[in-house]
């Protein structure tokens, strides 16, 4: 595999610190609810407790997000930034809705690919 972390059937993200950035990879298709929106929240404070870290969110084809889940993670991650990444107009549009609808209050930005992503969470980061 290409050093990603995997999603199986059972687990709808996968969430690992790389260096100072936090990343994330939801399972292929999801639908992510309130549940899920809170298991995140949960691992990424137990991940990260101490600090804010930027996060490289992937995307991975996700469907749709739920309003509960919407302003979960408007409201309740403990991240400097939040860089969403995901190569389609679907995940352009849930990404553009999130924060414009959602208001969160880290800087959001969507990107097509991690590269550029990582780069500007990098920057971001030396920059706040």
């Amino acid at each position: 595999m290409n050093g990603q972390p995997v999603v199986t059937e059972t687990e709808p993200f996968v969430a690992v610190m790389r260096g100072s950035i936090l990343c994330v990879r939801w399972r292929q298709g999801a639908t992510i609810d309130d549940a899920m929106a809170a298991a995140f929240i949960e691992r990424a404070a137990q991940i990260s407790p101490n600090s804010s870290p930027p996060m490289l969110v992937e995307l991975n084809g996700m469907v749709t997000l739920t309003r509960g889940a919407l302003l979960r993670l408007a409201t309740n991650p403990n991240v400097g930034a939040m860089a969403s990444v995901g190569p389609s107009v679907v995940d352009y549009i849930l990404s553009q809705f999130f924060t414009q609808v959602y208001d969160p209050p880290y800087p959001t930005r969507h990107f097509t690919n991690t590269s550029d992503a990582r780069a500007w969470l990098l920057n971001h980061s030396r920059s706040a």
